[in-house]
């Protein structure tokens, strides 16, 4: 028993450095849906995800962009065939931070759209929401997007309206942010 505690004090900052952790997460809305998705893992990497669900850029926080993915440290996983419900090509995960899609099973979300990134859960207005736009992105975590809607006089509809509950760790904007120092 003392060689298993041994060995496990041993490997265990081998196994926290692979783990990785969001520390900040920025989803840049544009009308239509999710246009990117900029996450901070273990404050020293950037990660920038386009709506279609593929890595656009990797670099560290000084500005750096990673040329191999391999130089990054977690795994990179993508959807392929053996995902049967879900659509192939999509990001999945990013050492342990994943990437789950609404499929078959989501009647009332759209196909293929990002249901949620590690914990941040991400939600939309459905057949439920009769007088908002549907489809488009109603919460990610615990921040909340209103749209102009039929109640509006105007011909804003399907507009953002507002987004509230930002903080620094989840933010939720139109125009991409820097999480370089």
């Amino acid at each position: 028993m003392k060689r298993f505690l041994i060995v496990a004090l041993l490997l265990f900052p081998v196994l926290m450095i692979k783990a990785q952790q969001i520390t900040a997460a920025n989803f840049v809305l544009s009308k239509k849906g999710i246009r990117s998705i900029q996450l901070l893992l273990d404050d020293k990497i950037e990660v920038v995800v386009t709506g279609a669900g593929r890595i656009k850029y990797i670099g560290t926080t000084d500005g750096y962009p990673i040329e191999n993915i391999d130089q990054m440290g977690p795994r990179v996983e993508y959807y392929t065939d053996f995902d049967i419900h879900d659509e192939k090509g999509k990001l999945k995960s990013i050492g342990n931070v994943a990437f789950k899609y609404n499929n078959n099973f989501d009647i009332h979300d759209v196909k293929g759209t990002l249901k949620s990134v590690g914990d941040i859960k991400i939600t939309y207005y459905n057949t439920f929401d009769i007088h908002d736009p549907q489809g488009r992105v109603k919460s990610i975590g615990k921040v909340q997007i209103k749209y102009y809607n039929t109640f509006d006089i105007n011909d804003r509809f399907g507009d953002i309206k507002s987004i509230s509950g930002n903080t620094e760790e989840l933010s939720v904007t139109t125009r991409p942010i820097l999480f370089r120092q």
